[in-house]
């Protein structure tokens, strides 16, 4: 006798603001079971992240005006603590250079202290790498 093999179907796609989110952030160690931010995991993400936005978007820009403006906006959101804006705007310039966001950084969506976190060391990062690159993006001298 052959076993009958039966699939589930889904109802929905899972996304960063259903039930599974969480479970999916523990997994990825963005969190504890507890829901307690790894900051390690949330750092080596934010940081990786930052490298590879910056590169990708000075690659597919190829315009330092730009790069200034980008930077110039993030700079502001960061300023103001505005940290769900910082990320929709993350989104929206990932989406300009026609790249998916990675999975873990998608994932963050639905999760307002996860997205601090991560916009806070992402900008950290994202600052430093414009301010020390050759081309000065940040308008600032970059020995100050």
């Amino acid at each position: 006798m052959k076993a009958k093999i039966t699939s589930r179907s889904k109802t929905h796609a899972s996304t960063p603001f259903d039930d599974s989110a969480t479970t999916r952030l523990e997994r990825m160690g963005i969190i504890d079971s507890d829901g307690n931010l790894n900051n390690s995991t949330i750092t080596t993400l934010a940081g990786i992240f930052a490298g590879l936005f910056y590169d990708d978007l000075r690659e597919y820009t190829g315009d330092t005006r730009t790069l200034q403006n980008i930077y110039e906006m993030f700079k502001e959101l960061y300023r103001n603590k505005d940290y769900q804006r910082m990320y929709l705007f993350l989104a929206i310039q990932h989406d300009r250079i026609i790249k998916p966001l990675p999975d873990p950084v998608w994932w963050i969506a639905g999760h307002s202290e996860v997205i601090t976190a991560f916009m806070i060391l992402f900008f950290k990062r994202y600052d430093n790498i414009t301010k020390s690159d050759g081309g000065n993006v940040s308008g600032e001298d970059s020995n100050s």
